[in-house]
């Protein structure tokens, strides 16, 4: 197979209207030696959308969660009853704690589920910084030189009765090898998509970025948290310009549209948007 396969399978808003909607982001990839699964969306929706697209689950090989919110990680109970084989690339320190969001004085929890750890024998933790299998790479420490989107104000860990801001340690970042450039895919990049590259170039510097591929976090205006500017956010498309000059961007779920709209005015049709449904091919060439 010289082209990657991705096609995504849950998303806020979709391709086509016979498949289904959640908050959440899943993501079917396809690559010469494996077949992979990154994030669950929040319920078992990727599922029958999978279904509904000809994509077998069943013979996935490798999963990734790429942070412990259940809008990534919610159907992975689901995605284990129908897979049998597949080993689930996660960071342990997502089951440090719970997680929390709030809306003024109400929180709502928005972690993984307590019956994930009676799966604990089909999860791989990273154990290095930076770890390789075959053409797939998993970066742990995600480094915070560009400041992190202001979204997360409203987003916080517990455990027991201890409350404090998320700091994101949770978060990790996946990517792919090509022989003609690097794929990364973030979930939500809570730690700044300008952070996540930066990283990736730490790690791999003689690569150039092909793709990024995720939610950016930047969201609309709203009462409840203060939000990146019109400014901040041209500055954020100028800084992802600069370190990642030729890459293909492809967001959704959690990017606001006023970010869509203003990021693209900087990177013009480097910056696309993704849905249920959308099936893209990136060639390895």
């Amino acid at each position: 197979m010289n082209k990657m396969r991705i096609v995504t399978l849950t998303d806020n808003t979709a391709f086509h209207p016979d498949l289904e909607t959640e908050h959440g982001l899943s993501v079917y990839i396809e690559t010469e030696n494996h077949k992979i699964l990154f994030d669950t969306g929040k319920s078992d929706v990727f599922i029958r959308n999978a279904e509904k697209l000809n994509i077998d689950l069943r013979e996935v090989d490798i999963a990734v969660i790429s942070h412990g919110h259940y809008d990534h990680i919610g159907g992975l109970i689901s995605f284990l009853e129908i897979n049998s084989k597949a080993k689930v690339n996660l960071k342990k320190e997502i089951f440090d704690y719970q997680y929390i969001s709030t809306k003024g004085s109400a929180q709502r929890d928005i972690g993984w589920s307590e019956e994930l750890l009676d799966y604990k024998n089909r999860f791989v933790f990273l154990d290095k910084n930076f770890e390789v299998v075959d053409e797939l790479f998993f970066i742990k420490e995600i480094e915070t030189g560009y400041p992190l989107p202001k979204g997360n104000a409203r987003l916080y860990k517990s455990k027991g009765n201890e409350l404090k801001p998320d700091d994101f340690k949770h978060e990790m970042i996946f990517g792919i090898d090509t022989p003609s450039g690097l794929c990364v895919f973030g979930g939500c990049a809570h730690n700044g998509i300008t952070n996540i590259i930066q990283t990736v170039k730490n790690h791999l510097p003689e690569k150039n970025i092909k793709l990024i591929f995720g939610g950016l976090h930047l969201v609309d205006e709203n009462p409840f948290v203060e939000t990146e500017t019109a400014n901040e956010l041209s500055n954020i498309a100028r800084q992802i310009k600069k370190l990642a000059s030729d890459a293909l961007i492809y967001t959704g779920h959690c990017t606001g549209e006023n970010a869509k709209k203003i990021i693209k005015k900087v990177l013009g049709e480097n910056l696309q948007a993704f849905s249920t449904g959308l099936e893209i091919e990136i060639s390895n060439d």
